[in-house]
């Protein structure tokens, strides 16, 4: 599973330090500076010489691994996509495994997504709120991100007896409300309340299918779920 820029980073670097390692670590602090100088300032704001100042790389180094700032953020964002969908697969894995039903691979798949959210807020922040704002290069790319979750929700539709009354294009409308949810709370910094959204973000995409009663049940579910990690933390520490 890939981690998000800078991640990896903050252990020791290996004691054999190869070139490969050392282009993995420029190119990892690279990202990362890019993602938190756009969150910062703004992507049209952020310039190659403010990114290579941050990144402590010089611009030889920057135009080895990218022909120019776009290129640049459009990895940083597919990289934090990546996470967040590779997270999501793994919940609803998990969870299909063990027997459980639609609505709880909803919740963890939601929970996975809200995880990944919070272990990285100002990461989150430039690829939520400025992938939007950088051009018709990332549209497509944002477009995309926001329907990863319709064929897990399309699955929904087997659980409403009416299920070919509902639109369409349900599962777009409801994706792209999750991302604009978070989208809201990261536009104006509210970073520390993104996680108050993930109750009412499972009774927003599950209502449709299983009703407000239903949904809400699996909200408090996913929200008493322990965050990624913590469980296993938790048994270490008891250990």
């Amino acid at each position: 599973m890939r981690a998000l820029p800078g991640r990896a980073s903050r252990t020791s670097l290996p004691s054999s330090v190869t070139r490969a390692t050392v282009k993995e670590d420029q190119r990892r602090r690279i990202l990362r500076a890019t993602g938190q100088l756009v969150a910062e300032r703004g992507y049209h704001a952020v310039t190659v010489e403010l990114i290579v100042k941050h990144a402590r790389v010089s611009f030889k180094t920057f135009y080895g691994h990218f022909s120019n700032k776009e290129e640049c953020f459009v990895e940083l964002f597919e990289t934090v996509m990546a996470e967040a969908r590779e997270r999501m697969e793994v919940a609803v894995e998990r969870e299909r495994e063990s027997g459980a039903p639609w609505p709880q691979q909803v919740a963890a798949a939601l929970r996975a997504l809200f995880d990944v959210l919070l272990s990285d807020p100002l990461i989150a922040r430039a690829s939520i709120v400025d992938a939007p704002t950088v051009g018709p290069v990332m549209i497509d790319r944002y477009q995309e991100a926001m329907s990863g979750l319709t064929p897990l929700l399309r699955e929904g539709r087997k659980l409403v007896p009416n299920a070919d009354d509902l639109p369409p294009t349900l599962e777009d409308t409801l994706a792209g409300g999750l991302l604009w949810s978070a989208y809201q709370r990261l536009i104006v910094g509210e970073v520390d309340r993104i996680e108050t959204l993930l109750p009412d973000a499972v009774v927003f995409i599950l209502r449709p299918y299983v009703g407000e009663r239903e949904a809400a049940r699996w909200a408090k579910w996913a929200e008493e779920r322990p965050a990624e990690g913590e469980g296993e933390e938790a048994a270490s520490a008891g250990s």
